[in-house]
């Protein structure tokens, strides 16, 4: 599932989107044997824009704390800022990483990759019975309490 946006409606600039990838690529590396490709190498700042648009301020600031230097960093380092920025900043780090997740697992080279057929999960071979919804009225008519 690749996501495209004109140029013009990408809430990122070049140098943010280069910051994304080489983090995308830092926290999803391709395989060695080349068979799974790197997250870096998928549009996540469509993604993200397109999916996750609560998200962009705070990845934007994160993306300007790492730099543009944070490209020209040798694996190693990128990883130890990573993993600074996630200890002390975790749910935001778990939220980017979800969103690149996210994206990742939606590829079709990377579902055939891990063995899966490519494509949505659903409906194939999964067959929804119609039933009575009027089963659910006295889900509906009790207290709501336990939806808070």
């Amino acid at each position: 599932m690749t996501t495209h946006l004109i140029a013009t409606d990408n809430p990122f600039s070049a140098s943010e989107q280069d910051i994304l990838r080489v983090l995308a690529d830092t926290l999803v590396p391709a395989s060695e044997d080349g068979r799974m490709i790197s997250a870096g190498e998928l549009d996540v700042a469509g993604y993200v824009a397109a999916n996750a648009e609560p998200l962009l301020p705070a990845l934007k600031e994160v993306l300007a704390q790492l730099g543009a230097e944070f490209c020209a960093l040798p694996l190693a380092e990128r990883v130890s800022r990573v993993q600074t920025f996630s200890a002390t900043n975790h749910e935001l780090f778990a939220t980017i990483l979800f969103n690149i997740y996210a994206c990742y697992y939606q590829e079709d080279q990377v579902l055939v990759g891990i063995g899966m057929e490519a494509g949505p999960p659903f409906p194939r071979g999964n067959t929804v019975e119609a039933g009575d919804l009027s089963l659910l009225d006295p889900v509906i008519k009790s207290d709501r309490s336990y939806r808070r």
